[in-house]
């Protein structure tokens, strides 16, 4: 190819002619033949090629929502037979946009693009009657992905502590650096993985198929920078610690990388993205006590289970701990947290006390929490981040929710105990004791949640002591509230 923007990777198939009878996509149609390609052209009487690999262009658009795919004029033809599919899953590929053996009248091809998704391409030059030349004998195939360019493949069964200590990041590497595991492979981690200072992603490059890393000694994860999880399922069951720990010896020129400030700025994200984590004894995010502020810190589409036994690691008697610093925009999203244990902690999320965006070099804070599902924490406070209370540049958004046995005054500790001038959004939320009672506006929940959204209904898990928190209760199914993977 001439240029791309996607990691392309590209392969060239030949193909059966493709049959007649395709349908016609005007909306495709952006660069047009003019008269003399298509009427006047001197090929006449042959068979025709499809465009090579090499002569296409595929490349995101500006905003990169979009695949812009372009080829050459082929001389004669009476269009070009095209396909685009997600082949995310090869067994099952999904036409994107319906371009499925669609004649394109054109050079030029639009389509959606999704993050993180392998794709294909097939063109095959369309014949034309009145010049007497026949459609290509083969389509030309090119396989493109829009993920982020691999740095490092970690070969099936490997022990990921063996394998990083053995393979150590080049100390020149720059930007995100992504370290690849096979799909469907098992591997083990027997020991602590330290990334150093650098911005890291650990994913398997198949959303369908997602490696699994068994914890087979206490171990964790070790960043000092942005760091992200993608499509692994984790079974950490042989670790009491926690799974991802920021490292004790932060780099020191993060130091007020925002501009102002003392903190360890994180600048990019730390994101748990598709992942199924099981059987976690300790906390699944911790600074380590150290003065880090994670600009974004994103837990979507992902599922949580804890096994909270009192012999695990939870620091700052926090799932997720940042009381050493702060985190100035937090999100969980179409995710499940829940707990199979019986030890009661104090947080589920916990910064500093001192820890508010202007001190940390940013404009506004943000808490969201949006159709997750939420069960057995019982926490004392749910959330504690004492400088956010009643700020007016602090920024709760808490919608779709269930909360089920989290302990009380929920939506209270949510908002930091006091709403003030700071801008709380609530809608659609289920707050259940363990009793089956609720937080209802007019106790708890008083003057924090008065949306007067929040559901009292049961959400009628099928059986959330096994993972499975199918709802049947009509009120959430209506509203399609929590993880929208029990909706389905």
């Amino acid at each position: 190819m001439k240029k791309s923007f996607l990691s392309l990777r590209r392969k060239a198939y030949a193909l059966m002619p493709i049959a007649a009878g395709v349908m016609l996509l005007a909306s495709c149609a952006q660069d047009g033949f003019d008269d003399d390609e298509r009427w006047q052209s001197d090929v006449k009487n042959t068979t025709l090629q499809s465009p090579t690999a090499d002569n296409i262009t595929i490349e995101a658009s500006t905003d990169g929502s979009q695949t812009i795919i372009t080829w050459p004029v082929v001389y004669g033809a009476g269009g070009y037979i095209c396909s685009v599919y997600d082949v995310s899953n090869p067994d099952a590929p999904v036409a994107v946009d319906a371009v499925a053996d669609s004649l394109v009248d054109g050079t030029r091809l639009v389509v959606t693009r999704a993050e993180d998704t392998n794709y294909q391409f097939s063109i095959t030059t369309a014949g034309n009657e009145e010049l007497n030349n026949k459609t290509a004998e083969a389509a030309t195939v090119v396989d493109f992905t829009t993920f982020t360019a691999t740095y490092g493949k970690i070969p099936a069964g490997s022990d990921l502590a063996v394998w990083f200590a053995n393979n150590p990041i080049d100390p020149a590497a720059e930007g995100e650096l992504c370290f690849d595991l096979e799909a469907g492979a098992e591997y083990t981690m027997s020991g602590d993985v330290s990334f150093g200072n650098k911005q890291v992603t650990l994913r398997t490059t198949s959303k369908s198929n997602p490696a699994k890393v068994t914890l087979t000694a206490d171990a964790s994860l070790v960043p000092a920078n942005g760091f992200v999880l993608k499509y692994i399922n984790f079974d950490c069951s042989g670790s009491t610690k926690p799974l991802i720990a920021m490292s004790e010896t932060p780099d020191e020129s993060m130091v007020g990388a925002t501009g102002t400030g003392d903190y360890y700025n994180i600048m990019q994200p730390i994101t748990i993205n598709t992942c199924n984590i099981s059987n976690l004894r300790g906390s699944l995010y911790t600074d380590s006590g150290k003065k880090y502020c994670a600009s974004t810190f994103l837990v979507t589409n992902s599922v949580v289970h804890f096994v909270l036994d009192g012999t695990g690691t939870i620091d700052e008697s926090s799932l997720i701990n940042a009381y050493g610093g702060h985190i100035n925009n937090f999100t969980a999203q179409n995710s499940t947290f829940y707990n199979t244990g019986s030890e009661v902690v104090k947080y589920f999320l916990r910064y500093n006390n001192s820890g508010r965006c202007d001190r940390a070099g940013y404009s506004a804070d943000y808490v969201t929490f949006r159709n997750c599902t939420f069960y057995n924490f019982g926490c004392d406070q749910f959330c504690n981040y004492g400088g956010l209370a009643g700020r007016n540049t602090s920024n709760f958004n808490i919608v779709n929710n269930i909360f089920a046995s989290c302990g009380e005054n929920v939506a209270r500790r949510i908002v930091a105990g006091r709403v003030g001038s700071a801008i709380a959004t609530f809608s659609n939320n289920t707050y259940m004791n363990a009793d089956g009672t609720f937080q209802s506006t007019e106790g708890s929940c008083a003057g924090y949640d008065d949306s007067g959204t929040a559901i009292e209904e049961d959400p009628g898990f099928a059986d959330p002591m096994k993972g499975d928190f199918s709802i049947s209760g009509s009120k959430q199914a209506s509203l399609g509230t929590g993880d929208p993977r029990w909706l389905e």
